[in-house]
């Protein structure tokens, strides 16, 4: 009887450790299999995240991509603008010009000369100076050969001026450039001249007069008749 009970224990026994062993042999296969899929959305889980992982990673890169461009432009320098030059055709070189010799300075063009007779203006001035109250010397000599004062022979030898003195006048030959002895008044015609004379006359203290024609001179650059005139 203690065998048979022994018995029926240890097959008792036998069949609860079966019943475990399948218990955790059915345990571990539920575990199994409840891992798998937990395994699967971890796995999945994993990937979202690399994916997401790799979005924010390459949105980073291009947002420092992008800073970079803009640092990047901001620093790079402006490149000055070019403008590519007019191309116009080649001029033929000119000929040489040959200098040109200065020109002098054009003279102002003088006037035609306008000439006149000495002799006239001994006459004029002889009359306006007898018309003054001056005595001709020539005058003189006739009245007194005339009276029998003196000879023929005086006569011949005093005459026309009776040994007086004179003064030198000269006036220019043309009469554009006639003018008196200070040059300040200009002579327009023979009688000017002759008037010139006869106002010489009237300011000397001497009485007796006579004017004569004795030719040209140079004076200066300038061409001149000479008038003697005596007085005493």
């Amino acid at each position: 009887m203690e065998t048979e009970t022994q018995t029926v224990l240890e097959a008792l026994e036998d069949i609860s450790e079966e019943k475990e062993t399948e218990t955790v042999t059915e345990q571990t296969e539920e575990t199994q299999e409840s891992t798998e899929p937990e395994e699967s959305a971890t796995a999945e889980d994993d990937k979202e995240k690399d994916n997401s992982s790799e979005g924010q990673t390459s949105s980073a890169t291009e947002k420092e991509q992008g800073s970079q461009n803009q640092s990047n432009a901001q620093y790079e320098p402006s490149k000055p603008q070019t403008t590519e030059p007019d191309t116009k055709p080649e001029s033929e070189p000119e000929a040489p010009q040959e200098p040109q010799t200065p020109q002098e300075p054009q003279q102002p063009s003088q006037p035609e000369p306008v000439s006149y007779s000495p002799q006239r203006v001994v006459q004029l001035a002889t009359e306006k100076t007898k018309a003054a109250g001056k005595i001709y010397i020539p005058d003189d000599l006739d009245r007194m050969l005339a009276e029998g004062t003196i000879t023929q022979e005086d006569y011949n030898d005093c005459y026309p001026t009776d040994g007086a003195g004179y003064l030198e006048f000269n006036v220019a030959t043309d009469l554009n450039e006639a003018r008196d002895v200070s040059s300040t008044v200009k002579f327009n015609s023979e009688d000017d001249i002759a008037a010139n004379i006869a106002g010489m006359y009237s300011s000397l203290p001497q009485q007796y007069f006579y004017i004569e024609y004795h030719g040209t001179v140079m004076y200066g650059d300038k061409e001149c008749y000479v008038f003697y005139c005596y007085r005493a």
